[in-house]
């Protein structure tokens, strides 16, 4: 999943823009879609009797409009894909951040490291301490007396 984003970041690829806000509303438009077919008169509403103008608006081609939802569409597709993306990065990112949060924590007096060596000292004296015994008291009851 993280790959495709590797490899844009890799290739350079920019990421996609932030959607612009929508613009103010332009005075004297209309205030509804109205459909506009060949061969038919205009809608009412959008032309008075005299053939003028009621409000302000674009025909947009039909072949436009479909590609318009068809864009819809993909940009739909778009944010699904990144948002399961975006969530294993968040896990990824959680998961983390827990382990600095455990990592910086402060420790127990028997969990920091200084306390684990001088426990590591002492354990070493008494092995040693105990070989040397058990050496002893062999040789003494088996060479010795």
């Amino acid at each position: 999943m993280i790959l495709p984003l590797l490899v844009g970041v890799a290739l350079g690829v920019p990421p996609l823009p932030e959607r612009p806000a929508p613009p103010d509303r332009v005075p004297g438009e209309c205030d509804t879609n109205y459909p506009i077919s060949l061969g038919r008169s205009l809608p009412d509403g959008l032309a008075t009797p005299s053939v003028l103008a009621n409000c302000s608006a674009v025909a947009v081609p039909l072949s436009e409009y479909a590609d318009l939802l068809g864009t819809e569409h993909w940009a739909i597709a778009i944010e699904k894909r990144y948002k399961l993306d975006t969530l294993v990065l968040k896990n990824e990112r959680d998961w983390y951040k827990n382990r600095l949060e455990e990592e910086m924590s402060p420790k127990s007096f028997v969990e920091r490291p200084g306390t684990q060596r001088w426990f590591g000292r002492i354990e070493t004296l008494i092995t040693v301490g105990l070989v040397a015994t058990t050496m002893g008291v062999t040789y003494k009851y088996t060479l010795g007396e």
